[in-house]
């Protein structure tokens, strides 16, 4: 494992999705690592370390790590630090994960993803992707499988509620959510991200995030390649924080992509203004090189006012509200399952996910050319 993870920053690339399948801790002389971990891997953005290359195959298992200094870590859209990351990261939790540059790392259920190809009366057809790179492709080509529905299935358009023909579009991409129990995620100032545990953009290297990485919303994002999910060139306007520091500024992206909810897509689909998003910087690049963005949701967030073990009040920018809490409820504090007596601290942030039954969200094109 330490063998590939030098190659890893001596030239050689690991970037990609799937689901974690082991974690192991680190030798006590190594001084900047944290966490070992295992990926299977279900989407292939480009891998050429070690044994992989054009003939790799969704399913194969790669390692990577988390660096004290030089990992941008984010955890389910929130950008957290070093340490919540590597007491977080557990077997079948999945996400997308660059090198030990940006870690992105989803405690929801996984879901799958692809664009619609037609719809009939009980099924359509999706298009599911595990690469977008021409030397991974022929090993892994696109797949076009068969989903059914039903009318008890519930139908969004992201965060809103929609009707089957609307979300059913051929063109848009969709992900198909399988029932999940209410969950409830505690996140407490010990998890705040950072900044220090980057490199200053003036001293970046290979293999390390540097400190321009932060948290963003997207505004207008240009490109001639709207289908491409590797943009070689596009202007994304935002407004970012910097140290704490709120700025509106527009970047020229170069060999930039976006990943939508962990999962990678064309800008036409992941680039809608309003999202939420963490910019990914490395070496000494003042332009970043992949987005991570967060599609808007049904969760409640806010903090927590009070609570009595049957249901949570919680204080939000539109004002207080009560929300029972389901006998089956999963709870987390700081990304780490618990138990719900860990959730009695007034004041806390919390974002509570509704338990629901299977959910099929459609993303439609959005013009960005």
């Amino acid at each position: 494992m330490g063998l590939g993870l030098a190659n890893c920053l001596n030239g050689a690339t690991a970037a990609f999705g799937g689901k974690v399948t082991g974690v192991k801790p680190v030798d006590s002389k190594d001084k900047n690592r944290l966490k070992y971990f295992t990926v299977e891997i279900d989407y292939f953005d480009y891998i050429s370390r070690g044994k992989f290359g054009r003939h790799s195959k969704v399913g194969e298992s790669i390692d990577q790590s988390v660096l004290k200094i030089g990992s941008v870590c984010v955890i389910d859209g929130r950008m957290v630090n070093a340490s919540t990351f590597a007491k977080a990261i557990q077997p079948n939790l999945w996400g997308y994960f660059y090198e030990t540059t940006w870690l992105d790392l989803q405690t929801t259920k996984n879901f799958q993803w692809g664009e619609i190809v037609s719809v009939g009366k009980k099924t359509f057809t999706l298009r599911v992707h595990h690469t977008h790179k021409s030397i991974h492709i022929d090993a892994n080509p696109p797949i076009e499988v068969t989903i059914p529905y039903t009318p008890n299935d519930e139908f969004r358009i992201e965060e809103k509620s929609s009707d089957l023909e609307s979300a059913l579009k051929p063109g848009n991409w969709i992900q198909i959510h399988e029932p999940r129990e209410q969950m409830v995620a505690v996140w407490t100032k010990a998890s705040a991200y950072d900044p220090s545990e980057q490199l200053p953009v003036e001293e970046g290297r290979r293999g390390f995030a540097n400190d321009l990485s932060c948290r963003a919303v997207l505004g207008s994002v240009r490109t001639k390649t709207p289908d491409a999910v590797l943009d070689l060139s596009a202007q994304v306007e935002c407004e970012r924080w910097l140290s704490g520091e709120s700025e509106k500024l527009t970047l020229d992206a170069r060999k930039v992509s976006f990943v939508l909810d962990g999962k990678l897509a064309p800008p036409k689909i992941a680039a809608k203004a309003g999202r939420n998003a963490v910019l990914c910087h490395y070496r000494t690049e003042t332009r970043p090189h992949k987005i991570l963005v967060r599609s808007n949701d049904d969760a409640v967030r806010g903090n927590i006012v009070a609570y009595n073990g049957k249901s949570i009040r919680v204080a939000t920018t539109e004002g207080g509200i009560d929300i029972d809490l389901e006998p089956d409820a999963q709870f987390s504090v700081d990304g780490v399952f618990v138990d719900r007596k860990a959730f009695s601290e007034k004041g806390t942030e919390v974002v509570i996910y509704p338990k629901r039954g299977r959910t099929l969200i459609a993303f439609p094109p959005v013009s960005v050319d």
